[in-house]
């Protein structure tokens, strides 16, 4: 393995010398097509996708379909293959969009045997509970006191039960102190919900309440058709709790003393353990379904070695944002998403003309490319689940995921030197795929590659939270390029007037020369970081 990259490396090296002779005399090779991403090219086509026109391009709204016909028209024009249904550019997938009418809620003592408490919240009505989101399921079971939600393993401070199973937990929650990204995985397993009492505080508790009527009658969150029918699981209710109402599950008469039971928890939070409760929660919505059609857009790129061609690299990009939504203070409500994710889509168009010319001059990739844009990123990475399990292409051949959200800005760190991008995979999956990007970056752009957030461990768990997660878990080697999070994020304020367009050329450059050296590289990258089987169970490829 080392000899190949040795190998692979002065090949590397040769190829990068050609890109800058400009000498007439030097044939072209792929490489020296990355030269052709220009700042205006990328200009062009997002002055286009974060257009007001598109209206934001939330999932299966009319302005994505814009966007969709749009990138199509792009891969027509390039000379690309349609792979995708009825030798179209777009693979099609259903969701369901639930529209809740009302929650109903049935607290039960089981050591009284009787009912606590029987409220329903809806336009008219108030309830001793608020669904914050989810809950779109009828849920019922058991309570369990997890303490305030604290969980550090390394000071070993688990307030969570053992067993999750078909139980509510009952959290104390402490802004400073609860770990709510181990609580959402929590729910994410097999928890049923949980129960929140978020301070003590009687007239904000019926103030949200309040707030949350507007909601019900609305569509909510979308979820694949396909998982719901083949029973892809209960949606986990995450539920706020009457502050009264937390007293009496905790056996107190006043609101007050949850806060001592709550400070003691906090400044003492190894000798806590979750404790069962004598009560039952039922809950259960009054729901309506809508179905909502949407589609990913591919372009492919058959590879010219016939040994090699079936083996596939996809450039992932999710083209939808979040449409139309809580205006800012210009009076500005429409989200344009010029870097959430245009950056990403533009990226990926450039970089498929790129790739197509050289191509048409003869030095095509000798394994296939396919560009993939998806859509359903900003509902829960809808799009690149489908496909994953929907894969036009075998994951069997998939060679590795490239996937690119939001690298045409500066975040805070970077202001004095935007030069950088985020490397997010590599080598903490694929030694082989982090040697690749590192001879990629050499070949031109020599931008900073931060490894700032390549990190299993990383509270922001960057490395589950865009679309080459989708293959990674299926054992595909993925590399996430991105620059960080901005003020602007989901904001109508992410314009392309405050893209960075020097710098994202820089970093597209990088993609293309990664996809090339991917795409020509005589092994495929193989999943052997021991540290990211066993923490995610992926099977290594």
């Amino acid at each position: 393995m080392i000899k190949k990259i040795i190998l692979l490396t002065a090949i590397a090296t040769v190829s990068a010398c050609s890109v800058f002779n400009k000498s007439s005399q030097t044939p072209p090779n792929i490489y020296s097509f990355s030269s052709t991403i220009t700042e205006s090219g990328l200009y062009n086509d997002l002055a286009v996708l974060a257009h007001d026109s598109l209206q934001g391009r939330e999932t299966g709204t009319i302005g994505e379909e814009k966007a969709a016909r749009y990138l199509s028209k792009r891969y027509e024009e390039m000379g690309l293959k349609p792979v995708g249904d009825d030798g179209s550019y777009f693979q099609h997938y259903e969701l369901i969009q639930p529209t809740v009418e009302q929650f109903n809620y049935e607290l039960k003592s089981t050591a009284a045997d009787s009912v606590v408490d029987n409220s329903t919240h809806n336009k008219q009505e108030d309830a001793n509970f608020v669904t914050i989101f989810g809950g779109s399921d009828s849920l019922s079971g058991s309570v369990v006191f997890a303490g305030a939600g604290m969980f550090d393993e390394e000071e070993g401070i688990n307030q969570y039960p053992e067993q999750t199973a078909g139980k509510w937990l009952f959290i104390l929650y402490d802004r400073d102190h609860t770990n709510m990204n181990h609580l959402q995985t929590m729910l994410s397993g097999d928890a049923l919900g949980a129960i929140i009492l978020v301070g003590t505080d009687v007239a904000d508790y019926e103030m949200e309440a309040e707030n949350r009527k507007a909601g019900f009658g609305m569509g909510r969150g979308l979820s694949l058709k396909y998982l719901q029918e083949n029973g892809g699981g209960l949606a986990p209710a995450f539920n706020r709790i009457h502050p009264e109402l937390a007293a009496t599950l905790l056996g107190v008469k006043e609101v007050e003393a949850l806060e001592e039971i709550q400070k003691k928890i906090v400044t003492e939070p190894v000798s806590f353990e979750a404790k069962a409760l004598d009560f039952t929660l039922d809950h259960n919505p009054l729901v309506n379904e809508n179905t909502v059609v949407t589609k990913n857009v591919v372009g492919f790129l058959e590879g010219s070695d016939p040994d090699l061609k079936d083996e596939v690299i996809v450039l992932s990009s999710h083209y939808d944002h979040v449409g139309i939504g809580q205006p800012d203070s210009t009076g500005d409500n429409i989200y344009n998403g010029a870097d959430d994710d245009g950056s990403g889509t533009v990226a990926t168009l450039q970089t498929a003309e790129a790739m197509a010319a050289a191509k048409e001059a003869g030095v095509g990739p000798k394994r296939s490319v396919l560009f993939l844009n998806v859509s359903g990123e900003e509902k829960g990475l809808l799009g690149s689940r489908y496909y994953s399990d929907h894969p036009i292409f075998s994951i069997e051949n998939t060679v590795a995921n490239i996937n690119i959200d939001m690298i045409g800005r500066v975040d805070e760190e970077n202001i004095a030197d935007s030069n950088y991008v985020y490397i997010i995979g590599g080598e903490i999956i694929s030694s082989g795929l982090d040697s690749l990007t590192q001879m990629a970056n050499t070949m031109g752009p020599d931008l900073t590659l931060s490894k700032r957030y390549n990190d299993l461990n990383d509270p922001n768990q960057f490395y589950r939270r865009s679309d080459h997660w989708n293959f990674g878990r299926l054992g595909v080697p993925f590399v996430f390029f991105f620059t960080g999070v901005h003020a602007d994020y989901h904001r109508p304020s992410d314009h392309i007037e405050k893209i960075t367009f020097g710098p994202l050329t820089k970093r597209t450059q990088l993609v293309y020369n990664l996809t090339a050296l991917l795409a020509n590289s005589p092994d495929r990258p193989e999943v052997d970081n021991q540290e990211f089987i066993e923490k995610t169970q992926v099977q290594p490829r």
